[in-house]
């Protein structure tokens, strides 16, 4: 090897000298320089997530905390003072449900019985969610059938008010 270099031209070795070179920092490059570079931008990235999920989960915990100082009182104070059948039938109404409520009756003072025909299923889900979410009524029996039409259902309800 040193005799074969020995023998090149002057302007040979230069050329050859720089071509070693310029392989030797490409190859650093790409096996060390490269992905240090990649793995920090993936962790940049990363970050920038992550920091949005805690922004996230800060205000999700603020949400929570103040849902649980609102209703920590009873079920009238869910309710603001109304009945259970005032507050289903006014949020039937507002989920387009009026007109599939066949039957709605009281049992008792602290529960109501609901029958829904040919109503929508995702505005049912939706109605439910409400009822449990902003008026503290807890589904004590859910009686779901599918109908012949496509989203469709026949519905048995009955709330439970919570102050029982």
């Amino acid at each position: 090897m040193i005799d074969y270099w020995t023998h090149l031209k002057p302007r040979e070795r230069y050329l050859l000298a720089s071509a070693g070179i310029v392989l030797v920092l490409l190859m650093l490059y790409l096996f060390l320089l490269e992905p240090f570079m990649l793995k920090a931008e993936s962790l940049k990235q990363s970050v920038a997530t992550h920091q949005k999920d805690m922004l996230w989960l800060k205000q999700a915990a603020l949400e929570v905390e103040q849902l649980r100082k609102g209703n920590s009182g009873n079920a009238a104070s869910g309710l603001q003072g109304r009945s259970l059948l005032l507050v289903v039938d006014q949020s039937a109404k507002r989920y387009k449900l009026a007109d599939s409520m066949k039957r709605v009756e009281p049992d008792g003072s602290t529960r109501v019985r609901v029958w829904l025909d040919s109503a929508t299923f995702d505005e049912v889900t939706r109605w439910m969610s409400e009822l449990e979410s902003k008026y503290q009524l807890k589904v004590e029996s859910a009686v779901i059938d599918k109908t012949d039409v496509a989203g469709r259902v026949n519905a048995r309800l009955v709330f439970l008010g919570s102050d029982s």
